[in-house]
């Protein structure tokens, strides 16, 4: 069987896990705090990436897989914590045999002006956030061994949605901005795929590829699911702005189940 070890079980780190399980795989993951309540059926182990955090025989344990998927954004933690305490992470896991890292970043490593974005487009980090996303992709690219960087659109899925935020909201701007949005089972079948067929250095994109624009979709969104309407600006001049995620459709053969946001209504 192989082995993988999710370092953030969250909410896209633990049903990937539980996925995971479910078709084989040897599970182990972290979360910050672990207590005998914590939920789950994979093995958890308390994690706090810091730059220095220490490598405990727990953490050993933790690291000794065949793959590793990082998924802990930088908001939670300051930016030289996050980018040293990935290094330090992935040292010692590479020192454990790990022989495939998958890397959980966003497309927000892209400006927000114009343009069309796919896998080719060179990123221009605009927050601190995203610069430290993009720190972290070049330095992984960097080492050797096998690395996937998978880029999140905006995550959706069973009860979280954009729309629970701005309902009810009025002069909300940027209404014809084409939607960027990715379901929740569909990074899952994603991450999986590229871990079942590590292969070099690899960057893909997970977002819907089809793009309405907010206006359009966040009221209809509302109206499914009854809550109040929303009322936008008028919108003189749209900001254009949208990432293509075929590549890994191209690769193999994968096909979005929500392959376009109006499949996305919350449960």
């Amino acid at each position: 069987m192989k082995k993988v070890t999710i370092i953030g079980l969250g909410w896209l780190g633990m049903p990937l896990g539980e996925t995971l399980i479910q078709q084989g795989w040897i599970v182990k993951g972290s979360k910050r705090e672990v207590t005998e309540n914590s939920e789950g059926n994979l093995m958890q182990y308390p994690l706090l990436l810091t730059a220095n955090f220490p490598i405990t025989s727990e953490v050993e344990q933790l690291l000794n897989s065949d793959a590793l998927v990082i998924n802990i954004p930088p908001s939670k933690i300051n930016e030289i914590d996050y980018i040293d305490g990935i290094k330090r992470l992935v040292s010692h896991a590479i020192l454990q045999k790990v022989k495939h890292i998958v890397f959980v970043s966003s497309t927000s490593v892209f400006p927000q002006k114009n343009g069309h974005f796919d896998e080719n487009a060179i990123p221009f980090a605009e927050d601190k956030s995203a610069q430290t996303l993009l720190a972290v992709e070049n330095w992984l690219l960097s080492q050797q061994i096998d690395v996937d960087i998978v880029r999140l659109a905006g995550l959706v899925g069973k009860k979280r949605h954009p729309v629970y935020y701005l309902a009810g909201k009025t002069e909300l701007k940027n209404a014809l901005q084409p939607v960027n949005l990715v379901h929740l089972d569909d990074c899952i079948r994603a991450i999986i795929c590229l871990l079942n067929a590590p292969n070099g250095k690899r960057i893909y994109h997970l977002v819907a590829p089809i793009h309405p624009t907010r206006e359009e979709y966040y009221r209809f969104v509302a109206k499914q699911c009854q809550l109040a309407d929303l009322h936008f600006l008028e919108d003189k001049q749209p900001l254009i702005r949208v990432i293509h995620g075929e590549k890994i459709c191209r690769d193999f053969g994968f096909s979005y189940q929500y392959d376009a946001p109006i499949k996305m209504i919350p449960n």
